[in-house]
């Protein structure tokens, strides 16, 4: 049985740990395993889930940053926690939830899942990221962590929405969307309700011409904040593998660390189905054949910081992928 994945991000401050808490109490999560990384010496964060979880499998990974300095301990962390032997009448883990430091890029930590240990188990990955309701999501724009982490992100859950004024809730989603639309929004003044959706197994693929559409209707996404751009692509008519690669390659290479997410849906020359493509930052997962999806509609999701439309055409004149808005 494949395992949920679930890595759990969110600036400082921004309430992962009680989210995380208010989770663990709910029964239904007994099947649940927990790693708590922290930048720092003392474990505060992995003591208060210690205290208010019974009989939840944890560990804490303290002094180091996962997404850096503690990637293979990451590796051996979470095989150890897989293997280890559960409760009489327990049966096996469901879901791990890891829950990064405040200041972790979630790309990283990501790659690291790529190793051959972790690969090999076949776990189902969901990036969910805390959106803290109390702070000015434009100041938040303006951290290269905190927009790595929205831009990571397959499912973005808005916390203290008691904070909100009166009616603030749809503005605050519709403002989450604007920075990610290849995220859902949990968007629900139930806290119960909310915390049960932050950790649900993941849904399917989402429609990227229908969402490209969308983003090409808003004109480019720059609703969101400034510095943050949403854009469309499409790869042109008997383009092949080697030259989308090579696009995806020199993308990257463009943008550094300005590249915050890339979704894709192609179809290529040499490919008789569509092929999915993703990327964190510019970490990019295995190229996907969507051999059950053979209809599944092409288009290109980039979502960018600091650089647009214009700049990425100018840098490849001629590439084989057109750059819509």
């Amino acid at each position: 049985m494949a395992v949920d994945l679930f890595l759990l991000c969110g600036f400082l401050g921004s309430g992962k740990t009680t989210l995380l808490v208010d989770y663990l109490r709910d029964p239904d999560s007994r099947d649940t395993g927990v790693i708590v990384n922290e930048a720092g010496e003392v474990g505060v964060d992995g003591a208060i889930v210690a205290n208010e979880s019974d009989n939840v499998p944890m560990t804490l990974m303290a002094n180091g940053c996962v997404c850096c300095s503690l990637r293979s301990d990451l590796v051996y962390t979470l095989s150890a926690l897989l293997d280890a032997p559960r409760p009489e009448g327990a049966g096996p883990l469901q879901r791990v939830i890891l829950e990064c430091s405040g200041l972790s890029r979630p790309g990283p930590i990501i790659a690291s899942l790529a190793d051959p240990e972790l690969a090999s188990r076949g776990l189902r990955l969901t990036v969910v990221c805390t959106d803290d309701c109390g702070r000015d999501p434009d100041a938040l724009a303006e951290m290269d962590e905190a927009m790595a982490q929205f831009g990571a992100a397959h499912r973005i859950v808005l916390t203290k929405t008691d904070l909100l004024p009166p009616g603030g809730l749809e503005a605050r989603a519709a403002h989450a969307v604007a920075l990610n639309p290849l995220a859902s929004v949990v968007a629900d003044p139930d806290r119960q309700r909310a915390v049960q959706a932050a950790f649900s197994p993941s849904q399917g693929t989402a429609d990227m011409a229908g969402l490209a559409a969308r983003v090409l209707s808003a004109g480019g996404q720059g609703a969101a904040h400034p510095r943050i751009r949403v854009m469309a692509a499409r790869a042109r008519a008997g383009t092949s593998w080697t030259e989308f690669s090579e696009w995806l390659d020199n993308l990257a290479g463009l943008c550094g660390e300005r590249l915050l997410r890339v979704k894709a849906v192609v179809r290529v020359s040499d490919c008789e189905e569509p092929i999915l493509i993703q990327s964190v930052g510019s970490t990019f997962s295995v190229p996907q054949r969507l051999t059950r999806q053979p209809d599944a509609r092409e288009a290109i999701i980039v979502i960018a910081r600091d650089i647009d439309t214009e700049e990425i055409r100018a840098s490849a004149p001629d590439s084989p992928v057109e750059m819509l808005a």
